[in-house]
């Protein structure tokens, strides 16, 4: 079960990461979205999706990570 949700939730966070620093990009780059607001709120938005999806996935992967770091093992 959660590989089927991995594979949803790791394309999804790729993608806010990658609106995120694109619109962070804009925002900084001289042109028309120079210091816009679109941009802003977009990145605003992409930052706290990315944020939800990385809880996700830390949660997902919870198992993953306690027998890495701590080498417990559930049977």
């Amino acid at each position: 079960m959660n590989t089927k949700l991995l594979k949803i939730v790791n394309p999804l966070m790729f993608l806010a990461f990658l609106t995120n620093q694109i619109a962070m990009l804009l925002y900084k780059i001289p042109g028309k979205l120079q210091y816009s607001e679109q941009m802003t709120a977009l990145h605003t938005i992409a930052g706290m999706i990315f944020l939800v999806l990385a809880i996700c996935h830390i949660i997902l992967n919870s198992r993953w990570i306690k027998t890495q770091i701590f080498g417990i093992r559930k049977p």
